[in-house]
């Protein structure tokens, strides 16, 4: 079998975090300004900076400023693909 590449772990350890899974899961729906999404994940500014940096730096999710705000997105419709192919799986085999 061939060896996994070294991208392919990182990928998967990045959206292996249960708070970056939670915040793929809320830009699922749409585009959130920072402020959204520590309000609806109920953590820290730090905490949700430090993820959503990680995030974007996996290239997962955009952020786009207006005015004063940020926002962030999800980059790619593959990433929505992924998280559906989660959770089918994860109802079929959990």
């Amino acid at each position: 079998m061939e060896k996994a590449r070294e991208e392919e772990i990182e990928l998967l350890k990045c959206v292996g975090n249960e708070i970056r899974y939670r915040i793929l899961r809320l830009l699922e729906e749409n585009e959130k300004y920072v402020t959204e999404i520590i309000e609806s994940l109920n953590e820290e500014q730090t905490l949700i900076s430090h993820h959503l940096w990680r995030l974007h730096k996996c290239g997962l999710v955009e952020k786009e400023k207006k005015g004063r705000k940020s926002y962030y997105k999800i980059t790619d419709p593959s990433v929505h693909e992924f998280i559906e192919k989660v959770k089918e799986l994860s109802q079929k085999n959990c």
